[in-house]
């Protein structure tokens, strides 16, 4: 298309046009930018910090909640403890005998004993309570004694269950039985680990309770909130964990601070009950799923966001006056790759050019304009080439599907004329309209050029009139079957596809004592359709297998052109062909000979292939 005439503006002259109205903008607002970007460092160092003692106090937790889960595991997969725990379970919840009485007292003390080593000597965990199913548990620790109690009515018990021998954490709760145990642990408060265990057979037989003071799980927590921070930790089910002394907040405001903490590297908020703003972090734990969100004042921040602003501006105002000379120079060295990149652009040899896009022209041209509008020719002709690339291979594939179809003449009829001959002698008129009728109606299918393909319905009607006809020749000696489902009757094909197998049937199966019985059947099964020809003649000898087989091996690999091939030879390999032509690597072909004698070929394709 002719090109707008229009007057030409320079690169150099746009840069030091854009550079002068940039460096006026800059100058206006640069005070508040350089500022803005000194207080966002200050900031992101600040969160880095936050972020990164989150990560130290969720590892610290997440090793002390690995011991406790060590326990809990050491005790349930000890050989000892499972020994004495079914020991336990056989006795008798309540003694009848002082034999019993003694067996029992006997197994629960060696069962408090083995908990207590697990436990070890420093005592890892204060507390390790082990609960049958009958209402009764063994507590080993500061309270060590077998008790009546009914773990079925714990609120946690339902979900112990559940987990099937995976662990639960407990959110912070008292226990009664220790406090009236030993002043020692008055006032504790515990986070508990608690898990099922099965016997041999998975059947859950009863549950560890592995207990830790908060204070010694949450001690780093406890030292750090001296400070002038602020800490909130909560479980995968936003269950408060810390603080732990019993007072509980609203977890709303803390989880939307989690979530935006999650998605930004530096949040503020304000907490519920205060008023100065605060710079949350969040550290997630892989292993238990728990989120700590740490707060801090930003006190402190304005001095270096002062400084920054001081060292920034300067640097800038230097980098300024560096710009300006720099922007003449780069302006003019510039034009000259683009003018020459321009060139070769223009001197491409693919055809006549054509937009591909709506472009628009300015009274203005620069170079960098142009560079543009020549892109979007290129761009056309490479689409233009590509269509007619498209184009042609559609054509050629049609053409080979045409001369394959091409290479396929019916051999048959003079043998019809013959039969029609000898009828007529006879005077079986019904019988010559009948077999005229059907003779008509083969030839009309194979000699129409309504198009290269052909719905398998259509084949197998000419089929059936093909074989009626050949009945009419060979009368009882001849036998056939069709059944082909409806659903695989829709399936296109190439036309005359079964012809050379039918043909082929007849060559062969009536070397053979009659009667000849050729059987026709198709299903679709699994997203795919096949269809089978069948006979009972002598079938395929093994030389003829072999060289059929690797001929169409050969033509798979080989993917391209047609062969040269007549129907009395190669039918096979020309219907092979054209099915691949149409399906692709969808296509399925076999043949071979039947077990109780005859050929079997069958063919098919995936529905959607």
């Amino acid at each position: 298309m002719p090109r707008v005439k229009s007057r030409r503006s320079t690169v150099r002259r746009s840069i030091f046009l854009a550079v002068s109205l940039v460096l006026v903008c800059v100058l206006v607002g640069f005070s508040l930018v350089v500022y803005d970007y000194a207080a966002g460092v200050a900031r992101e160092r600040f969160a880095d910090a936050l972020n990164t003692l989150g990560r130290s106090v969720m590892t610290n937790l997440d090793a002390q909640v690995t011991e406790m889960d060590r326990l809990s595991l050491t005790m349930v997969y000890s050989q000892v403890f499972q020994g004495l725990f079914a020991r336990h379970l056989a006795l008798p919840r309540n003694p009848s005998t002082p034999e019993q009485r003694i067996g029992k007292l006997e197994n629960s003390e060696a069962l408090i004993e083995i908990s207590e080593t697990i436990l070890g000597p420093n005592r890892s965990a204060p507390q390790a309570n082990v609960y049958d199913l009958r209402g009764e548990m063994i507590g080993a620790g500061y309270y060590s004694r077998l008790i009546e109690r009914d773990v079925s009515r714990e609120p946690w018990y339902a979900q112990v269950i559940r987990s099937g021998g995976e662990r639960l954490i407990l959110p912070p709760h008292a226990d009664p039985l220790l406090e009236e145990t030993s002043i020692i642990v008055k006032d504790k408060r515990y986070i508990s680990l608690v898990r099922s265990f099965q016997d041999a057979m998975l059947s859950t037989k009863g549950i560890v309770e592995v207990e830790q003071y908060c204070d010694t799980l949450f001690g780093e927590l406890d030292l750090l909130s001296g400070t002038s921070g602020s800490f909130a930790l909560y479980d995968a089910d936003w269950n408060q964990l810390y603080p732990y002394d019993g007072t509980s907040a609203d977890p709303a405001v803390f989880r939307a601070l989690a979530a935006q903490a999650s998605r930004r590297p530096i949040v503020t908020g304000v907490l519920p009950g205060t008023r100065e703003p605060r710079i949350f972090a969040v550290a997630t734990s892989q292993d238990t799923g728990w989120t700590l969100l740490i707060g801090a004042p930003p006190g402190g921040l304005a001095a270096s966001v002062l400084q920054y602003a001081l060292r920034i501006g300067l640097l800038a105002l230097i980098a300024i006056a560096c710009s300006l000379g720099a922007s003449y120079f780069i302006a003019r060295r510039v034009t000259v790759p683009i003018k020459a990149l321009h060139a070769e652009i223009e001197a491409l040899e693919l055809g006549n050019l054509e937009e591909s896009g709506a472009g628009t022209h300015t009274p203005v041209l620069g170079e960098i304009d142009e560079l543009r509008l020549a892109f979007r020719d290129m761009r056309r002709k490479l689409n233009e080439s590509l269509q007619e690339a498209v184009s042609l291979r559609a054509h050629e594939k049609q053409a080979q599907l045409e001369a394959l179809q091409a290479q396929i003449n019916p051999h048959f009829i003079h043998n019809m004329l013959q039969t029609i001959a000898i009828m007529a002698e006879e005077g079986s008129s019904p019988a010559i309209q009948e077999l005229i009728l059907n003779l008509t109606r083969v030839l009309r299918y194979v000699s129409s050029t309504e198009g290269t393909t052909a719905t398998l319905g259509t084949e197998v009607e000419y089929a059936e009139s093909y074989l009626a006809a050949m009945q009419a020749r060979f009368g009882e000696s001849l036998e056939y079957c069709i059944d082909v489902s409806p659903e695989t009757r829709q399936i296109v094909v190439p036309r005359l596809i079964l012809q050379p197998f039918i043909e082929n049937c007849f060559k062969y199966a009536t070397s053979a004592r009659p009667p000849w019985r050729i059987e026709l059947r198709g299903a679709c099964v699994d997203g795919r359709w096949s269809i089978e020809i069948l006979d009972n003649g002598p079938g395929f000898s093994d030389d003829t297998l072999q060289k059929i087989s690797g001929k169409i091996a050969a033509r798979a690999q080989d993917g391209n052109g047609r062969s040269g091939m007549s129907i009395s030879g190669m039918g096979i390999i020309n219907s092979f062909e054209r099915l691949r032509l149409a399906y692709g690597s969808a296509v399925a072909f076999s043949l071979g000979n039947r077990p109780g004698g005859g050929a079997r070929v069958a063919m098919g394709a995936a529905l959607h292939g």
